[in-house]
């Protein structure tokens, strides 16, 4: 009857326990403090400084990148950079002779290689010169589909043959 009795008092000061626990208040939430100092964009010789050229040779073989064989001048006239869609949709191109300044190109405009642009959806855009229909993936070197009749470009010589 003891061992009873001090198993009763155990439970009934574990259950109390418990409801004060549940009972007690969390801790109030700290105060934000409001600094003085706010975000801005790094000085450009702060990010010169943590992008040295070196990094920039390396990263430009990286497979995420997109398709790094040949250059671009041997591949296409154009390269399908980004699909845009502020102020309707659009496609940015870049092209052999300035790579690093994008043209844009809306639906209905022509691209550098003559074609006229069809449409712009995902990560996609459909072209059309005379009766070839080609689709282009972002970042990729070629075209990715063709319909209609596309001329087929020359394959380069693959080695000697003797």
């Amino acid at each position: 009857m003891i061992a009873r009795r001090s198993w009763l008092y155990l439970a009934t000061a574990l259950i109390a326990g418990i409801a004060a626990g549940a009972a007690w208040p969390p801790p109030p939430l700290p105060k934000a403090q409001h600094d003085s100092v706010t975000w801005s964009l790094p000085a450009a010789t702060d990010i010169q400084r943590h992008v040295p050229q070196d990094m920039a040779a390396v990263v430009a073989q990286v497979r995420w990148k997109g398709d790094a064989g040949g250059s671009l001048g041997e591949r296409s006239a154009w390269r399908l950079a980004g699909i845009v869609s502020k102020d309707g949709p659009a496609i940015l191109v870049t092209t052999p002779d300035k790579p690093e300044e994008p043209q844009r190109i809306v639906i209905g405009g022509r691209l550098p290689d003559g074609s006229l642009l069809q449409s712009a959806r995902g990560d996609h855009a459909t072209t059309q010169l005379d009766a070839c229909i080609k689709t282009y993936q972002l970042f990729q070197a070629e075209a990715v589909d063709s319909s209609g009749k596309c001329e087929e470009p020359e394959a380069p010589a693959q080695g000697n043959s003797q």
